[in-house]
């Protein structure tokens, strides 16, 4: 069974906002424009705003001095950098860079927290937020440490299928590399088992174009391996 938890929407917070609260955001933020593979924001790096992903789509992850892990792919219409809010070292705590062309608000996080204070709602709604940002990335890291590695690059295949693209057919925006890092192995063990899967007649790769095949037998590896 894959450990990737769906993403949800985090664009209903604003419903919560009254006309001040908004227009207090409005005049404390900034839109970006940034391409794929650039860094939106760096791990380590004083966090200064919380980003909302007006357009696009990108990747989190941590960096290691050895190892770099995805730790989920964030879709549009939601927040990156609320984990920092109120962490006492002020730093972002994970680097965020780009898969597909992004557009970028970035709030004031001063401005941001007056808003929070101010309208409980507004705060709930975050805060439920984090909470389901957390889950995403707890699942994802028992998949890395628990899993063997056919069960891990399963879980990473019905985890884009199921809960970034919505179907078993998609173009991917993640190079080799890339691919190796969410499923948390090397690059040459996850060309190896994707090839196995593919001689399996479970997907089908051509170039970044992918296609599942048999998602039950893709299931039952991810759950036994």
């Amino acid at each position: 069974m894959s450990n990737c938890i769906k993403d949800v929407s985090h664009t209903s917070a604003f419903n919560f906002l009254t006309k001040t609260e908004i227009n207090i955001l409005e005049r404390n933020k900034t839109t970006l424009y940034y391409k794929k593979n650039e860094y939106i924001i760096k791990q380590g790096t004083f966090a200064n705003n919380i980003l909302y992903i007006k357009k696009g789509l990108t990747k989190l992850f941590i960096e290691g001095n050895q190892k770099r892990i995805i730790l989920t792919i964030k879709m549009a219409q939601n927040f990156l950098g609320l984990s920092s809010l109120y962490y006492d070292k002020k730093l972002y705590l994970y680097s965020a860079s780009v898969l597909e062309e992004c557009e970028i608000e970035l709030y004031d996080k001063q401005a941001f927290k007056h808003v929070l204070s101010q309208n409980v709602d507004f705060a709930n709604e975050i805060i439920k937020f984090l909470n389901h940002n957390s889950a995403r990335i707890y699942s994802r890291l028992l998949c890395v440490t628990e899993k063997n590695a056919r069960g891990k690059v399963a879980d990473m295949i019905l985890c884009l299928a199921n809960n970034i693209f919505g179907c078993f057919e998609f173009t991917i925006p993640l190079s080799r590399q890339e691919l190796a890092e969410f499923a948390g192995l090397s690059m040459e063990n996850t060309i190896r088992i994707l090839k196995e899967f593919e001689n399996d007649k479970l997907i089908k790769l051509k170039g970044k174009d992918f296609k599942i095949i048999n998602p039950e037998m893709l299931e039952r590896i991810s759950e036994y391996g």
